[in-house]
């Protein structure tokens, strides 16, 4: 395996399942999401232009929530493609959640209304850069050059694969534990339960409470919890919880999100 491709399948292959090679001009075909509606990268399409601001303004939301810096690439009249690549799986719909809210804390209002999110029309089947789109190329590049190309989201020839071997070496994938935390600090609307992995994934979303309402009393979190840590997390997450229940639950919690 050459090294661009062993680092696309650091990044974004699954476990006993070796992406194609991605050469010669074709790219490495890239499934978002699997048949069992779990994302294995999480991916936001920014259009161009301006599609460079959004680009560094979503970089520095993920510092700020503790997260790796997320690959950018240059995917032709598309724009930009900014790749979450992630050590394990998660539910389909808590990954457009927390791309949701990650653009809503970083975004100016109404731009989401231009993205592109896994599972979404335009976003399936991605081809991973690098790849041949018509007479350009598609490429990953700096994030921190991404505004210097949002008048032409391409390159004229093709890059070279060791370049690129050399700059995806730089990206980490998110850990569940990093995952787990960015979400909880990003609060997007509803309380959202994370949940367990592989066969028994999914999720709980409480509706936000109304104005007006009398918060229930005692825990409202229902059952069918598999371990206690998603009913610890539920427990965190209840708004009908007291304070003194939320802390304790937060502090059982703490040896899970080791750093």
């Amino acid at each position: 395996m050459d090294s661009l491709s062993a680092a696309l399948q650091r990044l974004f292959g699954r476990p006993g399942q070796p992406l194609p090679d991605p050469w010669p001009e074709s790219g490495a075909l890239l499934e978002p999401v699997d048949p069992d509606g779990r994302a294995w990268a999480l991916v936001i399409g920014l259009p161009r232009p301006a599609g460079g601001a959004m680009v560094r303004a979503l970089c520095e939301g993920a510092t700020a929530l503790d997260l790796p810096v997320p690959a950018v690439s240059l995917a032709g009249d598309a724009g930009f493609h900014v790749w979450f690549a992630l050590t394990d799986p998660v539910p389909a719909e808590r990954g457009r959640v927390f791309l949701e809210a990650l653009c809503r804390r970083c975004l100016p209002e109404g731009a989401s209304r231009a993205l592109r999110l896994p599972g979404t029309v335009g976003l399936t089947g991605l081809s991973l850069p690098p790849a041949r789109d018509g007479g350009r190329w598609t490429a990953f590049i700096d994030p921190s050059l991404a505004g210097m190309f949002d008048g032409e989201t391409w390159l004229d020839m093709a890059p070279s694969p060791e370049r690129q071997a050399e700059l995806l070496a730089g990206f980490r994938a998110i850990r569940p534990a990093q995952f787990d935390r960015a979400l909880a600090e990003l609060d997007p609307p509803g309380a959202v339960v994370p949940s367990p992995r592989g066969a028994l994934a999914g999720q709980v979303v409480e509706p936000p409470a109304l104005s007006g309402t009398v918060p229930p009393l005692g825990l409202g979190v229902g059952s069918g919890f598999v371990d206690p840590r998603t009913f610890l997390l539920a427990v965190m997450n209840d708004p009908g919880a007291s304070a003194d229940h939320r802390i304790d639950a937060a502090k059982a919690l703490l040896p899970y999100f080791e750093r």
